[in-house]
């Protein structure tokens, strides 16, 4: 099955800012709604044009197969990885192996084989594009803007700097075939990554005075994936309110 819209295919469709993605994209876009739970019924909420694979980012089968199934319904023009795990707050004295293990697999390893399966994909299209979600914790090395400065998230810090790292690597790597890559490095914003009970506090510590939204982040997403963003690659766009300015 083949279409006129252009194809996009975002991971951790299923809630927050890939979700958020997901309903932004539609507009415009065949999307297909990837995620580790079933988003059979979200798919289709949002409209005939939206499609639900389910798989886990950390099997490049999997990977591989979530591009397959977006290649049935025309060319895939748009890569929006969001998928990732947040792993508890504990100084790194206390953390375990296997904890740090766990987030590293999923927020690096799986960005890793992501795009090792879109690659093949992506080249058949030039003027494709490929944004990596990763986080201001990715800059700063930690995370939950100092509420408990002794338990940085150090696995979720440390995964996200390789995505942001990642993101350059392969910018350069495919510019040659007319592959555009970039991240966005989103601060604080409203979803389960954050404590409802912390919310307020943290809000309070952010220049703008509010916690950002997903569909903020969404639209960063849109326009990095646009022939509007056709000059930009390599770029790891912030999105936090004025919580790191550089």
């Amino acid at each position: 099955m083949t279409g006129s819209k252009p194809v996009a295919l975002i991971t951790g469709a299923g809630s927050n800012i890939g979700l958020a993605c997901a309903r932004l994209f539609a507009r415009e876009h065949v999307v297909i709604l990837a995620d580790l739970v079933d988003t059979t019924e979200i798919a289709k909420n949002i409209g005939p044009h939206a499609h639900s694979v389910s798989g886990d980012v950390t099997s490049f089968d999997d990977c591989r197969r979530w591009m397959q199934t977006a290649e049935k319904y025309g060319p895939l023009k748009s890569l929006v990885h969001s998928a990732g795990i947040t792993g508890p707050a504990v100084p790194i004295v206390d953390m375990s192996i296997e904890e740090w293990e766990k987030v590293v697999r999923v927020n690096l390893n799986g960005t890793f084989l992501l795009a090792k399966a879109a690659i093949p994909f992506l080249h058949r299209n030039r003027d494709s594009a490929m944004v990596l979600i990763s986080s201001r914790a990715g800059k700063t090395g930690f995370a939950a803007m100092g509420v408990n400065p002794t338990a940085t998230k150090a696995h979720y810090c440390a995964s996200k700097a390789g995505v942001i790292s990642l993101t350059k690597s392969l910018a350069m790597e495919l510019a040659v075939q007319g592959v555009r890559v970039n991240g966005i490095a989103p601060g604080p914003f409203e979803g389960t990554m954050i404590p409802s009970e912390q919310w307020q506090d943290i809000a309070q510590r952010v220049p703008l005075r509010r916690l950002g939204r997903p569909e903020e982040i969404a639209e960063a997403a849109l326009f990095l994936c646009s022939p509007k963003a056709g000059f930009i690659t390599g770029h790891i766009l912030d999105v936090n309110g004025g919580t790191l300015m550089d």
